[in-house]
């Protein structure tokens, strides 16, 4: 049990330096990357926190990987500024 108190509170600074390279980003790349990352930390935060079955588990994953390829593809194929 003390492992998910460590892994929460190094989730939670991780989540609040995100979010401060996020709001001094100069691109909009950076700021999708951040949030991005701010969002997905927050669905691992959520789920340490719940006791979720493994089929949720495995819902929540694949939808965090369809929505990296959805900002991936959007940096790719956006040249333009926003």
């Amino acid at each position: 049990m003390d492992y998910i108190v460590i892994l929460n509170t190094a989730l939670g600074l991780s989540m609040t330096l995100t979010l401060l390279r996020f709001f001094h980003s100069n691109n909009s790349y950076e700021k999708i990357m951040c949030f991005y990352l701010m969002f997905t930390q927050f669905i691992l935060l959520f789920l340490t926190i719940s006791k979720a079955q493994f089929r949720e588990i495995f819902d929540i994953i694949i939808i965090l990987f369809l929505l990296k390829l959805v900002a991936v593809l959007f940096l790719l194929f956006n040249r333009k500024k926003i």
